[in-house]
């Protein structure tokens, strides 16, 4: 038995980095592998008004159900202006203890941080999320990169290729028959837009609903589960008729019957994504991708011959009308779309190499 501590700031929240990591731990099967999770509620952050978003219930609960063992951290504050990201007034070395473990698995942004610069003793695989930083840490056994581009990101400032790896992130996310929003929002026919996301205006993407705005009339609508304050004001300014918001929610079944509502996946993203789990839980239940270009383009290999990641608001309000008036197009990218979720992107084929990863990294 593989003794493991899994540790993450904010570890119980609802976002991509998060449920993917909550996703591995839940499912390593437990007669090779005993889990304590070591998380964090959310906390200020010292140097930046960001606010990492919070525990989430239902996420709790999906740990628990999966007999995971929830060690919770106190922490104050996250000081962004030490080069480690130092967790302010914290009781984590009351409660980690590293003669308990076989193993150290982290998700995390790649450079040197906090608690792990100071755990050296015990033998670790590093999930690494986030593009541009790395570091070189002895008893790293592994660095594991959810895409190609966050990986080559990861090298070119300086990580170790030779201990480096990539595991697309996937979902255990399972498309399934049941209701949907249609009769909620009398959409009846209507060829349905949209997309879901954190609520989180640093995100925004004027995208989507601007290209939106340029093919709406009565046969279309748009609707978002979640994002920033933002779209409903763009909604507005843009005078949309058919566009309609829902809550955030980690509910399975309130984001089932959205995803089921839907005739296209129209993503968005400011900063773009480091691959974009969000995506490919609409491509679970074959809808084609529409995005755009943007800093991070990780979300172009969770993609791929899905949909389209377009150069510009043009090409984009192409596509929608494309999607909306070409048939044998649709079926030719919803296909796709289905057949790369269920090959690259859903936990069948994906947590069997991180188990041997995690087994060859305790030995």
């Amino acid at each position: 038995m593989i003794k493991i501590a899994a540790i993450k700031f904010g570890g119980l929240a609802a976002g991509g980095t998060e449920k993917w990591f909550q996703t591995i731990l839940a499912n390593l099967p437990k007669d090779k592998f005993e889990v304590d999770y070591l998380y964090t509620d959310s906390a200020p952050y010292i140097g930046s008004n960001w606010i990492h978003p919070d525990t989430d219930p239902d996420r709790k609960q999906y740990m628990l159900d999966n007999k995971v063992n929830l060690k919770h951290v106190a922490v104050k504050a996250k000081n962004l202006y030490s080069s480690t990201h130092d967790w302010v007034d914290t009781n984590f070395w009351e409660i980690y203890n590293s003669k308990k473990y076989d193993l150290i698995v982290s998700a995390r942004a790649g450079h040197q941080e906090y608690p792990f610069c100071h755990i050296t003793d015990v033998p670790e695989v590093a999930f690494i999320t986030l593009a541009g930083m790395s570091e070189t840490k002895s008893n790293v056994k592994k660095y594991i990169h959810i895409s190609k581009f966050q990986e080559q990101s990861w090298v070119r400032a300086g990580g170790d290729a030779t201990r480096s790896d990539v595991v697309f992130l996937f979902t255990e996310h399972k498309p399934y028959s049941g209701n949907n929003l249609r009769a909620l929002f009398n959409l009846d026919s209507k060829f349905v837009y949209g997309m879901h996301q954190r609520n989180d205006d640093n995100i925004f993407s004027s995208i989507p609903l601007e290209a939106y705005s340029k093919i709406e009339n009565e046969d279309t609508a748009f609707i978002i589960m979640g994002g920033g304050e933002k779209y409903r004001q763009q909604s507005k300014t843009l005078n949309l008729k058919n566009v309609y918001f829902l809550e955030h929610s980690s509910n399975v079944e309130s984001l089932n019957s959205f995803l089921r509502t839907l005739n296209v996946y129209a993503h968005g993203r400011a900063d773009g994504e480091t691959y974009g789990q969000a995506i490919a839980e609409g491509m679970s239940y074959g809808l084609p991708v529409i995005s755009h270009r943007s800093p991070n383009m990780g979300h172009v290999e969770t993609i791929g011959d899905g949909g389209i990641v377009c150069d510009n608001l043009d090409s984009y309000v192409e596509e929608m009308k494309k999607l909306k008036e070409n048939g044998e197009y649709y079926k030719f990218r919803s296909d796709n779309s289905k057949n790369r979720f269920l090959n690259d992107l859903s936990i069948d084929n994906n947590l069997n190499k991180i188990i041997k990863i995690l087994e060859q990294a305790a030995l």
